[in-house]
């Protein structure tokens, strides 16, 4: 009894590291135009508000369609993940519903991204040791030092996991750090000075909504190559591709077999039949 126990608790152990793997993968869009043409997305991941000419901004299938499959009335929040051109003209595709916008109709919100680009060259490799951090084991989470709103709160940070990409000091004297990834969280700041302070002066408040004005290179998916900027531009200033999503299918495939595989040899190794008494 005890050994079947055992390999059971050896099972479930194998399992939660896959069940965790899973729970992270991002699912690839569902959309045909996207899946013929993937190769030629960039990678976007930011909020925009719709700014229609005529009150209201469509969604189609795919970019240049006619018939709209549903619409946004002016000032609602859209969040884009990718971006293409067609024909001469930038699209962005939405999660939620499927689809694509024109994103001359639309004015992004300003965000990490718009502080990077603002504070190029004021950034730094990040020497120090986490103490405020590990004394509280939590954070207040940040879109960009000196926001005028706080996000969440970020609690049982593991200190073995977690690392800043570069950091920034504020006109005030405060430490923050930009992570570009924990634990599902992605692109935030957090002030490693006072890191539960949800009162932090305003330093940076967000400006009005702007027109977007890509700063990739886009392949013309009906026409000739245009843009400007580096391709792929990343956060970081390193100029590196964004990472692509991996389907969820073959993941979880792989890690089926995976667990199988161990779990077969982990009790072979541990079962031992009894001896037969003569």
């Amino acid at each position: 009894m005890f050994k079947r126990v055992f390999a059971i608790l050896i099972t479930v152990l194998l399992i939660m590291p896959a069940t965790i793997a899973i729970a992270d993968v991002i699912i690839e869009p569902e959309n045909d135009f996207y899946n013929e043409h993937q190769d030629k997305m960039v990678y976007l991941d930011r909020s925009f508000v719709t700014n229609g000419d005529f009150g209201s901004v469509n969604v189609v299938k795919e970019p240049g369609a006619k018939d709209s499959a549903s619409s946004f009335n002016n000032g609602d929040i859209l969040y884009v993940k990718y971006s293409c051109l067609y024909d001469g003209e930038y699209w962005g595709y939405l999660l939620g519903p499927d689809g694509w916008v024109k994103m001359d109709q639309l004015l992004v919100l300003y965000d990490s991204i718009a502080f990077y680009e603002d504070h190029t060259g004021e950034f730094y490799n990040y020497t120090g040791s986490y103490t405020e951090l590990l004394e509280t084991k939590s954070a207040i989470v940040w879109p960009w030092p000196g926001a005028d709103e706080y996000l969440w709160t970020l609690s049982d940070i593991d200190p073995d996991s977690f690392g800043v990409a570069y950091a920034y000091k504020d006109s005030e004297g405060r430490e923050w750090g930009f992570i570009n990834y924990y634990y599902g969280n992605r692109d935030i700041w957090i002030c490693l000075s006072d890191p539960l302070n949800k009162d932090l002066p305003v330093l940076n408040p967000a400006p009005a909504p702007s027109k977007w004005v890509s700063e990739t290179k886009h392949v013309d998916i009906k026409g000739a190559t245009t843009g400007q900027g580096q391709t792929g531009q990343s956060q970081n200033g390193q100029g590196q591709a964004p990472q692509k999503d991996f389907p969820l299918i073959p993941v979880i495939i792989a890690l089926v077999v995976v667990l199988v595989v161990g779990t077969g040899v982990v009790i072979r190794v541990l079962w031992k039949p009894k001896k037969s008494v003569c």
